[in-house]
């Protein structure tokens, strides 16, 4: 996968931990303490390299700072160290049950700044060799803009809901749910995108048109929905 898609399915991870439970004006207990404590800063860690450069990616109208890190600790150590660090650092922490769940024995974890209205989260990904991997994600509530489909680079089908849109460097990222069978998916974006000038190729959902390239996937999700991810990236000509 190329960088963009990368950070694109990190943020849209990221954006999972964005729960009505965690994010500003949901019910956060109002204390005295959080709103006198300092900017929060991320814990000091042994970081075997960086994955990505930071980037600033804008998903769902929220600007989220997103930076990725290979670190030595294992990933059974850094999940008590980050919720530790978010209550020290003064930050609101949804209890267990209110926090998103992260497959393939992945972790995640959401806290927030209800004076600066900023959420942080973190995805930790274990490796083979005990080290671990760790998207740190700072979206900012105070700066959200509203969202809409003038722009969007595809059409949506009817009834499609949820509606997700991340845009970083080079690449753009539509996420949606809709009450259709993956074929009838299929049958609606060859027409659509076909009809907009793009061409199939050679692997199952991926099209191409001068300059840009498409890739298109989807997989069941719950109440008879379908879960849908379409990624735009620009590319050399």
């Amino acid at each position: 996968m190329t960088r963009a898609g990368r950070v694109a399915g990190a943020v849209l991870s990221l954006l999972s931990g964005l729960s009505a439970q965690a994010a500003p004006d949901a019910g956060v207990p109002d204390a005295g303490v959080q709103q006198a404590a300092p900017r929060f800063a991320w814990p000091r860690l042994q970081v075997i390299a960086h994955v990505e450069s930071s980037d600033i990616v804008e998903a769902g109208g929220i600007p989220v700072a997103l930076r990725a890190v290979h670190v030595k600790e294992n990933i059974r150590d850094l999940v008590q160290r980050f919720a530790d660090a978010f209550r020290d650092g003064g930050l609101y922490v949804p209890p267990g049950k209110e926090q998103a769940q992260y497959a393939n024995n992945a972790a995640m974890l959401t806290a927030l700044d209800p004076k600066r209205r900023i959420t942080y989260t973190v995805v930790m990904m274990p490796q083979a060799d005990g080290t671990t991997t760790l998207y740190l994600g700072e979206a900012n509530h105070a700066l959200a803009r509203p969202q809409d489909a003038a722009g969007d680079f595809a059409p949506l089908p009817p009834r499609a809901n949820g509606v997700l849109r991340v845009n970083a460097e080079g690449s753009r990222t539509l996420t949606f749910q809709v009450p259709l069978t993956g074929p009838q998916v299929d049958a609606f974006y060859e027409d659509a995108l076909a009809k907009a000038g793009w061409k199939r190729g050679d692997e199952p959902g991926l099209y191409s048109r001068p300059g840009a390239e498409l890739r298109l996937t989807h997989q069941p999700d719950k109440d008879g929905q379908r879960g849908v991810v379409l990624i735009h990236q620009q590319r050399a000509r």
